[in-house]
């Protein structure tokens, strides 16, 4: 068996045109065996994959084999079909002198045997690792534009669309069941039961499996369903997918046609966001309010505790929410409501809500994605400001006119005019009428009267988002 192995790659058609395809770089390896003397090399062959890392099927498999002692020389054409990556390249460099194993670039003719090929071998991973980088920055920069200036398509679609003629179209096929999983929400139905429901009427996912819970959480809180897109909200950092900062997010309403209605799918998000604070209890009856109430003194939760004592022959059981700080023994004070006590208050107030004809009611009401809109609205103002500082830096340097800094200038402050007015109407709907409120509560009281106690759970988190008790004072904040 040959202890000489060849490695050869390309990531795209394109590198044919460059003399990179695969059956250039196998003659010319094995030309180069043969001008050296050496036996016909095994060949590993990594066809479509890019040298940014060594997350490559041949790459493993032939450094496997080079820890098995298999192999004695590895040889490429170039050294950026073995890695662009210096740390990367640097340690496996390390991994193969301590397996007795040198590495061979025929066209730079060094080898790691010497040891100026080794530095020359560094010098060379620097200058491949800052190229990789360099085209890995021009392409991020023509996406972002692309995000901020287009509809194009930047991804796969998710289900219930496709992608035409770079944009995403609707599928009807694939629609239908995506308005099916929000009205089952809006019912209270969770993500099992209805992933249970669209198997059973023939639903399968986008690459054509049975649906789990998984993915339908996923697809209920796709914005990109609500015609919205939200780009660059997530960063390869170190080998781990994390969050960007949400300033950076760019974000799009009305990108493409939208299967649910913006302010249909902002309300479904409020819904599934409170009931997910209490899921592990999200069927249990013994207490309507989990995930709900928060301890007026620490801002903790307060977690149903259900006690037993027995005195002579009966068993007594109490039923409270007591502060889970208290329980932990973060050092918050013993602080409890007795279970009927509370929630009879909670369902008095919603009978009020209803039946009340009282035009001036007041109540405080929130809901997670107003929440989130301002936060975004807010962030929004912040980047005007940094953007009219970059112009103003520009103008400075004398890389603009006082023309385009003008025009600039005028630009971001109608922007800036209409996040400030779209601010007032959020802060007015916050604040102002409750008449959908009132609706709402008049709506489902039914259920929340009703026998089941697990339906009234879920009609609960219907209208409220917080409930905050201290020293027998509660305060409620509604959903509008």
């Amino acid at each position: 068996m040959s202890h000489i192995a060849a490695y050869i790659r390309v990531s795209t058609d394109e590198q044919a045109d460059r003399g990179n395809s695969l059956i250039e770089q196998q003659e010319r390896l094995i030309s180069y065996c043969r001008a050296m003397g050496w036996d016909q090399p095994m060949f590993y062959i990594d066809d479509g994959y890019s040298a940014k890392d060594l997350n490559r099927p041949a790459i493993k498999r032939l450094l496997d084999d080079v820890s098995q002692g298999k192999i004695r020389i590895i040889l490429t054409t170039k050294l950026d079909r073995f890695s662009r990556n210096l740390l990367d390249l640097l340690q496996t460099i390390r991994f193969l002198q301590d397996h007795d194993c040198n590495y061979v670039s025929a066209s730079e003719n060094f080898d790691t045997s010497t040891a100026v090929g080794r530095m020359t071998l560094q010098l060379l991973g620097t200058f491949a690792e800052f190229e990789r980088e360099r085209i890995s920055e021009r392409v991020k920069e023509n996406m972002l534009s692309l995000a901020r200036n287009t509809n194009k398509a930047l991804t796969k679609p998710c289900y219930g669309y496709d992608v035409i003629d770079a944009q995403y179209a609707i599928n009807e096929d694939e629609a239908r069941f995506v308005r099916m999983m929000f009205d089952l929400a809006e019912q209270g139905h969770g993500y099992r039961k209805i992933a249970q429901i669209l198997n059973e009427n023939g639903s399968k996912t986008k690459q054509g499996k049975p649906w789990d819970q998984v993915n339908v959480k996923r697809l209920l809180k796709n914005p990109t369903v609500a015609g919205r897109l939200v780009y660059n909200k997530r960063q390869n950092k170190n080998g781990k997918i994390v969050y960007r900062d949400n300033n950076e997010w760019i974000v799009k309403e009305n990108n493409h046609p939208a299967i649910i209605q913006p302010e249909r799918f902002d309300a479904i998000q409020g819904v599934l966001q409170s009931r997910s604070r209490a899921y592990k209890h999200a069927d249990s009856e013994t207490y309507l309010l989990t995930g709900l109430v928060k301890c007026g003194y620490c801002g903790g939760n307060m977690k149903g505790c259900t006690a037993r004592h027995k005195r002579a022959a009966k068993t007594y059981i109490y039923y409270r929410y007591v502060c889970a700080s208290y329980v932990l023994g973060y050092g918050c004070k013993h602080h409890t409501v007795h279970r009927d006590d509370l929630e009879t208050v909670i369902i008095k107030e919603i009978e009020s809500i209803s039946k009340s004809s009282t035009k001036e009611l007041k109540v405080k009401t929130s809901t997670p994605s107003m929440d989130e809109k301002m936060r975004w609205l807010q962030n929004s103002l912040a980047r005007l400001d940094k953007r009219i500082q970059k112009q103003i830096e520009a103008y400075e340097l004398d890389l603009i006119s006082a023309a385009d800094l003008k025009a600039a200038r005028e630009r971001i402050d109608a922007e800036r005019s209409e996040i400030k007015r779209r601010i007032a109407e959020l802060e007015q709907s916050r604040n102002g009428n409750v008449s959908d409120l009132q609706k709402k509560a008049a709506e489902i009281l039914p259920s929340i009267n009703g026998i089941d106690r697990v339906a009234a759970k879920r009609a609960i988190r219907e209208l409220i988002e917080e409930i905050t008790f201290k020293d027998d004072q509660v305060e409620i904040v509604w959903k509008l």
